[in-house]
């Protein structure tokens, strides 16, 4: 064996990347984007890995497991674990503006909404995440089951409208981006105007650093 040979195979192995759960959502993902969640299947992905669908199951269990994964992949996307520290903080802006991440991460994948409506996520940083949330909403006055049903109701409205918009343009009956924006935005008021007035969040004031 030459020794330009040798290097062109060494080069090959360093190109590829192991196989681990993080590649296998990286992979699944790319593929709901061109086959959408109908087309998505273990074995098409396994292909595309270049791998045996078998060794999926080193991973996931079930495909159930794997779009639980790709769920939590797409939210830790758009969400992140909150930083009361910031200066300015405003709750108000923080809550819209998870929500306005949570519908653009659902448009930008082919039927992106549907499988962030599982809203089964898995992983340690989705668990921070809940926790920090809710405990912050709790420091401002709302109980824990207040808190839970806020980010709930959030992330539902959120989920659903994209759905209902992915599902309208599936049919050709998309509406323009200015007027999808604007209902999405009255809506999303609507909500945090209620929060703001049955809760009567108390005023937050960052900790001195």
């Amino acid at each position: 064996m030459g020794e330009d040979e040798n290097v062109r195979q060494g080069s090959n192995v360093a190109e590829q990347a192991p196989l681990n759960r993080e590649r296998i959502v990286e992979a699944a993902l790319a593929l709901l984007d061109e086959t959408g969640l109908d087309g998505l299947s273990t074995r098409r992905l396994a292909a595309d890995l270049g791998i045996k669908s078998a060794s999926l199951y080193w991973h996931f269990s079930n495909k159930d497991e794997l779009l639980d994964a790709m769920c939590s992949a797409l939210f830790d996307e758009c969400l992140d674990i909150i930083d009361t520290g910031r200066q300015n903080f405003n709750w108000r802006k923080w809550l819209a503006g998870g929500t306005r991440g949570i519908r653009r991460t659902a448009l930008s994948r082919r039927d992106g909404a549907r499988v962030m409506a599982r809203v089964r996520p898995v992983g340690e940083a989705s668990a921070r995440r809940i926790e920090a949330n809710t405990a912050f909403l709790q420091s401002i006055g709302l109980t824990y089951e207040e808190s839970t049903y806020a980010l709930l109701a959030l992330r539902r409205y959120a989920v659903g409208s994209a759905l209902q918009e992915q599902v309208y343009a599936a049919v050709g009956q998309a509406a323009t981006q200015d007027e999808s924006e604007a209902s999405f935005e009255y809506g999303l008021s609507l909500i945090l105007d209620g929060l703001a007035s049955r809760f009567s969040p108390l005023e937050f004031t960052p900790p001195e650093k």
